[in-house]
């Protein structure tokens, strides 16, 4: 069996936490208590709802889009991994961007899939004429890479993306949108025009629901209805389908709360983008990326600081996620002061 590439999570070694794109405040009281309501109504000794269709029907009416388009998974993730075990396998190839989210490579792995990669520029930008000429070259068997970018943060128009939609009309082009709620563009809506064109989204990040595991697939109604027989019975719990439906019916409490993180992250992107020993990227997602020279000091001196943001080992680079007003004010404050004493050290 080909060997299977591991996912590492963060791990909680700090008293800030800035490493893992959540959001960063919890269920209000109010909420709590009506989802403590609702839990106490369940039937516990029954399986789950099968269809999921409480949650659905949720997440349709918030997103305006018809129930019989959207199929209901354990995250996400879980709507990826069966997309890749449906459509690819052994001698199939998958065709994503580098650096893209790694999960991808995990489930590739576990279907004997070759991983085909289109290496991005630094900031995460790239030339979709390119990537749409090297798919061909190599003969891909689905596409699929995060809009906006994990972890650059950069997005692709609604018109790049459909360029490459329609220049791969016989294989299934997926759009990860995990972070779409806090960029300018979504391809939902466009789901219902083609049939090879799916979306992924999640309530682990806009909607605080990390520690829960929700996320949808999205396509058109024809494809959907093929692919769910193919979904794993009761892959949601009743517990977990009711905390979703509970927390969409307020779907429009989070509006102000998404365009405050939108806002405090353009504000620290300002704030860090001439510094001269760390270089910071424009994001359309709820983190900033970056890169610097001087990496493992600036962790450090994060860290002496109780602060923890996403370092990836390979290289050079990180990923800040947006926090409160004030621990986004601490960790400018430090990244501006370190920044002022490294470049006097090194001048």
């Amino acid at each position: 069996m080909k060997q299977v590439e591991t996912y590492a999570p963060p791990k909680e070694n700090g008293k800030i936490m800035l490493n893992a794109n959540e959001l960063y405040c919890d269920l209000d009281e109010a909420l709590r208590k009506e989802v403590l309501h609702e839990l106490s109504k369940l039937s516990f000794h029954r399986y789950p709802d099968e269809t999921s269709k409480e949650l659905i029907e949720a997440y349709g009416k918030v997103m305006e889009l018809d129930a019989a388009c959207i199929l209901a998974g354990n995250g996400s993730d879980e709507m990826l991994g069966f997309l890749i075990q449906y459509f690819l396998g052994k001698d199939k190839k998958l065709y994503t961007l580098q650096p893209d989210f790694s999960m991808y490579d995990y489930y590739a792995g576990m279907q004997e899939t070759q991983v085909v990669k289109f290496v991005t520029d630094a900031d995460g930008r790239f030339d979709v004429d390119a990537f749409i000429e090297q798919g061909r070259e190599q003969r891909v068997d689905m596409i699929l890479f995060s809009n906006p970018n994990n972890p650059s943060g950069h997005a692709l128009s609604n018109q790049e993306l459909l360029k490459i939609v329609d220049a791969f009309p016989c294989i299934p082009v997926v759009i990860d949108e995990a972070y779409a709620e806090f960029a300018r563009d979504s391809m939902l809506k466009e789901t219902s025009n083609y049939t090879n064109l799916y979306v992924t989204r999640t309530l682990s990040k806009a909607y605080g629901l990390a520690g829960v595991r929700l996320g949808f697939l999205i396509g058109n109604k024809a494809m959907m209805q093929t692919l769910r027989p193919h979904i794993v019975p009761y892959n949601i719990s009743s517990v977990d389908q009711k905390i979703g439906a509970v927390v969409l019916r307020h779907a429009s409490r989070y509006q102000p709360l998404i365009q405050s993180i939108c806002e405090e992250r353009d504000k620290l992107y300002q704030a860090l983008a001439n510094l001269q020993t760390i270089t910071v990227y424009p994001s359309q997602a709820n983190y900033l990326y970056g890169r610097s020279q001087r990496k493992q000091a600036m962790l450090k001196r994060l860290q002496e600081h109780g602060i923890v943001i996403r370092n990836y080992a390979n290289d050079d680079s990180f990923r800040i996620t947006i926090g409160s007003k004030e621990e986004n004010a601490c960790i400018k404050d430090l990244l501006v002061a370190f920044d002022k004493e490294d470049t006097y050290e090194i001048g």
